[in-house]
């Protein structure tokens, strides 16, 4: 089977979304071959030691990788049309010297390429991942809906919706959309999932995140974990640090982030969050747990929007898994219900001063519950909604119609 990714071996969208489920399936199925194509970008960069490291990891699941360049900036559709006429030759040659008869593809940009190499060449086609992210893009007023992207897309995700042979997606909001299409797809429930096995608590991380910030045994942390702008909401962050830092002077924010700290700075002193009360920071992914474990309340940063519903954000999973309780808007996945129907979270219509006010005194109780229970409870949801372990059967069941 070949893979396709467009995104960089390191991605955690990858690593931390379809990786495991690849090594599972390998291990499973002792007749199956992967061949990774990865487009690989410099937000994501491998030392060539890291990258003989990689292949000698992935050939012990009986994986090959073809690691590409990612090509954006000026001329954009050029180098994307020039990036996918690469990766073409690649799965055409694939396909005829090493006998491969599917293809899968990561989320639906590379999706909707893999869907027409796919018809080109004869493959069967399995969409990972699929949520309509020309709708996202709109939402945000990203891409205009009279625009080339958005018509493209749109237009693509629509056929590989409809036509493909196999496709996964994280919500039941999908899966009922797919139906109403009469999608000729097989189609698996498989959101984001977290490893619970190597995601979790860490008293060791939490005392040495907050001895290092410096951040006092006694104070309550809330974090942030994420980008900001984009698909996430931007200004309206700061915004609601600052209606909680007016209901609780001792509150301190932590932020981790992959954006300029300089942004994310600007914006909380415009909002009047005083510096003493927030930190910025950036971690690698195998210390992210640390930062969760070194807070009391997370946040998720996504707004209501229309499409919403059908994202499946990894964010939910690692906060919950590490026994944190989080905060977020109505309509964005499934987490809403998860949050109130475990007990596990605050629900908000936005994050709007008079709505973060009236959601204070839910955010106050957690803040101040019991840890060692509060913990067990997120752990236990987590697991259930989106632990690897609960989805390991389904992987299985995919990857066997091979």
């Amino acid at each position: 089977m070949i893979i396709y990714v467009y995104n960089s071996y390191d991605d955690p969208l990858f690593r931390g979304i379809l990786l495991p489920f690849m090594k599972h399936a390998a291990l499973a199925q002792p007749d199956l071959r992967f061949h990774l194509i990865t487009y690989e970008q410099e937000d994501w960069p491998l030392t060539p030691e890291q990258r003989r490291q990689v292949r000698a990891d992935l050939a012990q699941y009986r994986t090959v990788w073809y690691p590409l360049t990612w090509h954006s900036g000026r001329f954009k559709l050029l180098k994307k049309a020039y990036d996918l006429v690469l990766g073409t030759l690649l799965v055409l040659r694939l396909r005829l010297t090493t006998g491969a008869g599917s293809i899968g593809a990561l989320c639906t940009i590379a999706g909707s390429f893999a869907f027409l190499m796919a018809k080109l060449m004869g493959l069967r086609y399995y969409g990972f991942w699929y949520e309509p992210h020309s709708e996202f893009m709109r939402d945000f007023n990203i891409w205009p809906t009279s625009g080339l992207a958005f018509r493209g897309l749109h237009y693509m995700e629509g056929l590989s919706g409809r036509h493909a042979d196999v496709l996964t997606t994280g919500t039941v909001h999908m899966m009922r959309r797919l139906e109403e299409w009469g999608s000729k797809a097989k189609v698996f429930k498989l959101p984001s999932c977290v490893d619970e096995n190597k995601i979790y608590f860490r008293p060791e991380g939490r005392q040495r995140v907050r001895a290092t910030l410096p951040i006092q045994a006694e104070t309550r942390v809330i974090l942030y974990l994420g980008k900001f702008g984009g698909i996430y909401y931007d200004r309206e962050i700061a915004t609601m640090f600052r209606t909680l830092h007016e209901l609780d002077p001792a509150l301190f924010f932590l932020i981790v982030s992959p954006d300029p700290a300089s942004h994310i700075a600007g914006l909380m002193q415009e909002e009047g969050v005083p510096a003493t009360h927030y930190a910025v920071t950036r971690s690698p992914y195998s210390e992210v747990q640390d930062y969760i474990s070194a807070a009391d309340f997370g946040v998720v940063a996504i707004p209501a929007l229309s499409a919403q519903q059908f994202r499946s954000p990894i964010k939910v999973g690692e906060y919950l898994c590490c026994g944190l309780p989080y905060l977020v808007c109505r309509g964005i996945s499934e987490d809403d219900a998860v949050a109130e129907q475990k007990r596990v979270g605050v629900v908000v219509k936005d994050f709007s001063a008079p709505e973060i006010r009236a959601a204070y005194p839910q955010i106050e109780q957690y803040l101040h519950e019991d840890k060692d229970e509060q913990r067990r409870r997120c752990r236990a949801a987590g697991i259930e909604y989106r632990g690897v372990s609960q989805y390991l059967s389904t992987a299985e069941a995919i990857f066997a119609t091979v």
